[in-house]
C-alpha cells in the first residue's frame, strides 16, 4: 500500500547565497570557508549543537594517529584545535591523546567560531527533501516543528555524512561493501565518572593496559559479553575522575539510513554500554567506584551512502598516492575500518579490502594520498557540492577519507569552491581549480605541486 501526498505550497523561510547542510566537521569547514569569503552563508544542523560525531557521539580523539609522525593538523581544523585549547585549556591527563577535544566545551566554542566567521546557524533543521529546477536544486526543504519550509540558495553543500541532500536530489550513490552492501557498525559511546585517576597513571597509562587485558579476555571467552567488538578505546582521563568516553558498544548489520535499524542499534548498544560498565567496575580496582554519567545521545556511524561523483576515488589511487591535477588536499596514508561482518580478526591490512577482518593501517613515514576536486562534484546536479565521508569514493577508500580532520578539509575546499563559483558566475564544476588550490594553500592546506 502506498499514499499520494497532496501538493502543498511551501513558505520560503530563508534565502541565502550558500547553504551548508550538516553541522559536523565537513559542514563546519564549508560554512566557515564560505562565510570568510564574504558570502551570505547559512548552516543547517538537525541537532541543537555543532560538531557532528565529535560532540554527539563523543569521538573526541580525532587526530590520534598523527602522534609521533611528521604530520600535523591543517587548515580550519588546526585553527579550531589551537584556539579551543587556548580558550578552555586541556584537562586531559593521558599523554597518548593530549590533543583530544573536550566535546562539551567544543559545542560552545563552535557556536562562537561560526558566528565570528559570519555564518548563520539554524538548529533543529532536518533535510530530506529538495525541489529541483532542471538539473539544479531550486530549494531545500527543511522539516521543522512548524512543518516543512523552503530555503533557497545559489549553491548547496551536502555535509550530512549520509548524503541526504544528494539522495533527495536523485544523485546516484553506493552504500557499504560492494559485494553485500554491509556498512561498518554503529556505536553508542558511554561516559564514566568516579575513576581513581591517580592509580590509573601511577605506572604508565593503565587504561591502555586495561584495553589489552579486555581483548585477551574476549578472545579467550572470559568476558561473557555478547557484543562482538574486541577493542576498548578510552577517551580523556581528567582530574575530576572522568573517562570522557568508552568507544565500545557496536551494533552490526545495520542500514544507517533505515529508521528501524537505527532504533534497533540504539537499544542494542545501550545494553552493551551497561555490559561494559559492569565488566570494568567488577574487574579493575581503579574502576570499582565508577558510574555512568552519560550515554551518547545518538548512535554514530562510520560510513553509509557515498555519492557517485565526477571522479570515484579508489583504494588503488590512494595506495599508489596518485597525483591529481585537481587535488584539493593531501592526507597521511591512514585507514581504519571495523569489519562490517563483525569478523575482527585478521592482520589489519588494507589488502583484505574489508572482507578479511578489520583494517587498521597506521601512518607510515611520509606516505600520503590525495583527494581530487571532482570527487566533491556529484553526477547530475549542477549547483551541489559534497563534503565529508560521503564524497565519491569506494568503500575501502572511505576508511581513509572518513578521518574527521580530513572531512573538515574537504568541507573547507567545498566552501571555497562555492564562493569561487559565485564570484565567477559559474557552476561549481566550471570554476578555475588552480584558483581554488591557491586559496586553500593560503589557508594552510598542503597541496602537492
Amino acid at each position: 500500500m502506498s499514499f499520494i501526498r497532496p501538493a502543498k505550497e511551501l513558505e520560503m523561510y530563508r534565502e541565502t547565497q550558500i547553504l551548508v547542510v550538516g553541522g559536523g566537521p565537513a559542514g563546519i569547514g564549508a560554512a566557515v570557508a564560505a562565510a570568510r569569503q564574504g558570502k551570505k552563508t547559512l548552516l543547517l544542523e538537525k541537532r541543537g549543537f555543532l560538531g557532528g560525531n565529535i560532540t554527539a557521539c563523543f569521538v573526541e580523539n580525532c587526530n590520534y594517529f598523527l602522534a609521533g609522525t611528521g604530520f600535523s593538523s591543517e587548515g580550519i581544523y588546526a585553527e579550531i584545535e589551537k584556539r579551543s585549547y587556548e580558550t578552555y585549556g586541556n584537562d586531559n591527563m593521558r599523554q597518548r591523546n593530549m590533543h583530544a577535544f573536550h566535546s562539551e566545551y567544543l559545542k560552545v566554542f563552535l557556536d562562537g567560531f561560526l558566528q565570528e566567521a559570519g555564518a548563520d546557524i539554524l538548529f533543529h533543521s532536518f533535510v530530506n527533501e529538495v525541489i529541483m529546477d532542471g538539473d539544479a536544486i531550486a530549494a531545500v526543504v527543511v522539516q521543522t516543528k512548524k512543518g516543512p519550509m523552503a530555503i533557497k540558495a545559489d549553491v548547496v553543500i551536502d555535509a550530512t555524512g549520509d548524503a541526504d541532500v544528494s539522495f533527495a536530489a536523485g544523485v546516484p550513490y553506493e552504500q557499504g561493501r560492494e559485494k553485500d552492501g554491509l556498512c561498518q557498525p554503529g556505536t553508542v559511546s558511554v561516559r564514566l565518572a568516579g575513576v581513581d585517576a591517580g592509580k590509573l597513571l601511577a605506572d604508565g597509562d593503565r587504561l591502555s593496559e586495561i584495553g589489552r587485558i579486555f581483548k585477551e579476555d574476549y578472545r579467550a571467552g572470559r568476558t561473557g559479553l555478547p557484543c562482538r567488538r574486541q577493542d576498548l578505546p578510552f577517551g580523556r582521563l581528567t582530574r575530576a575522575g572522568q573517562i570522557s568516553y568508552v568507544n565500545y558498544a557496536c551494533a552490526y548489520g545495520l542500514d544507517p539510513t533505515d529508521p528501524g535499524d537505527l532504533s534497533r542499534g540504539e537499544i542494542e548498544c545501550r545494553g552493551y554500554d551497561m555490559d561494559i560498565y559492569r565488566y570494568l567496575k567488577t574487574h579493575f580496582e581503579e574502576l570499582k567506584g565508577i558510574e555512568i554519567t552519560e550515554i551518547a545521545p545518538e548512535i554514530g556511524f562510520r560510513d553509509s551512502r557515498r555519492i557517485r561523483g565526477l571522479y570515484r576515488l579508489t583504494i588503488d589511487d590512494m595506495e599508489s598516492n596518485r597525483h591529481f591535477d585537481d587535488a584539493i588536499c593531501a592526507f597521511p596514508r591512514f585507514y581504519d575500518m571495523l569489519a562490517p561482518d563483525a569478523y575482527m580478526d585478521g592482520d589489519g591490512k588494507v589488502d583484505g579490502k574489508g572482507y578479511a577482518g578489520h583494517i587498521y593501517e597506521p601512518v607510515v613515514d611520509s606516505r600520503t594520498f590525495e583527494i581530487p576536486y571532482r570527487s566533491l562534484l556529484p553526477q547530475g546536479v549542477s549547483n551541489l557540492l559534497v563534503a565529508g565521508r560521503c564524497i565519491s569514493a569506494d568503500h575501502v577508500a572511505e576508511s581513509g577519507t572518513r578521518a574527521i580532520s580530513l572531512c573538515m578539509m574537504t568541507g573547507q575546499a567545498a566552501g571555497d569552491a562555492a564562493a569561487l563559483s559565485l564570484d565567477g558566475g559559474q557552476k561549481p564544476a566550471g570554476i578555475d581549480v588552480k584558483s581554488l588550490q591557491n586559496m586553500l594553500v593560503a589557508q594552510g592546506i598542503h597541496i602537492p605541486a
